[in-house]
């Protein structure tokens, strides 16, 4: 699945003259199913399964975090400083006339006490190179901040990933033509999870979810998550401790709740789903049959 995250136009960023223009190949109307949810509530395991069992297009919160990281590394190769306002509006207009694509690969879901989830392999590019590995180094990190809290490439990167959900692809040379073959297969539908997909990427979704879990709950998952991948690496020289890994996870509630710039927060038409009770599995089925129901109502044949 190639993503073509192209700004369409420049509305959003009135002080880019230069934005370039990008005349549309063609539209499709996608199911589109929002869920979000605090940490470890389980909203990204059950995505991915519920978007391989409906057939839908898949895009999670670490790959819009990523598209942050791939400005950045922009910025950074034009000398531009990600937290200086004097470069602000350079940053800006960067963001509006690069390049990103995502290229996410599904493996099958494996689902047993034994094995982890299997992770889709997301690839990304800029301006048709594939930066995937370069935007995770630590310069990066460093500096991910400042393109974070701004709010103009906020705004155009929300629109690239509108643009995706919409099914809207832009010409871009960079496409060949097997590219192109591979956007237009037979997807009804795309499935996207995060903080804020319900209430500010989506905010018109066939279907809005809100995944969440207690606080105990969340932590005994992240925490045999944590223990499962210390007997993976074989590194035992850091002990897991869960009541840390409680009082983490509470913390980073506080954070994503308080935030000024979208918080999360369930969105008044979505449906609260508490999964604190409910295995992956069961969490997955609940989420399909809940989209066949609302397609249903819609008369969207999937």
């Amino acid at each position: 699945m190639l993503i073509n995250l192209i700004h369409p136009t420049n509305n959003l960023a009135p002080q880019c003259k230069n934005t370039v223009q990008f005349n549309k190949i063609f539209y499709r109307n996608l199911f589109q199913l929002a869920i979000d949810g605090p940490a470890a509530s389980g909203k990204s395991s059950t995505a991915r399964i519920a978007a391989q069992r409906l057939k839908f297009e898949y895009i999670d919160s670490g790959s819009n975090r990523a598209m942050y990281r791939v400005v950045t590394l922009a910025a950074l190769r034009q000398n531009l400083s990600p937290v200086s306002p004097e470069d602000a509006s350079k940053i800006t207009q960067l963001t509006a006339t690069s390049h990103i694509h995502l290229h996410t690969i599904f493996n099958p879901p494996t689902i047993s006490s034994s094995k982890p989830l299997s992770l889709p392999q997301t690839l990304i590019y800029l301006n048709g190179e594939d930066v995937t590995h370069e935007i995770r180094s630590p310069e990066i990190t460093k500096n991910i901040s400042g393109i974070a809290s701004n709010p103009d490439v906020r705004k155009l990167l929300v629109e690239k990933q509108r643009a995706f959900a919409n099914g809207i692809y832009y010409k871009d040379e960079n496409l060949s033509s097997s590219k192109l073959n591979a956007i237009r297969k037979p997807m009804k539908g795309i499935v996207m999870d995060g903080r804020d997909v319900g209430t500010v990427i989506l905010p018109n979704a066939d279907l809005k979810i809100f995944v969440t879990a207690s606080a105990k709950v969340r932590a005994i998952r992240r925490f045999k998550e944590l223990q499962q991948q210390q007997s993976r690496t074989k590194n035992s020289s850091q002990i897991v401790d869960f009541n840390k890994v409680l009082e983490d996870l509470e913390k980073r509630d506080k954070s994503d709740y308080e935030r000024k710039i979208s918080p999360l927060k369930k969105a008044d038409d979505a449906v609260l789903l508490d999964t604190s009770d409910m295995s992956v599995m069961e969490q997955a089925d609940k989420i399909i049959s809940l989209v066949l129901e609302r397609a249903k109502e819609k008369n969207i044949d999937l």
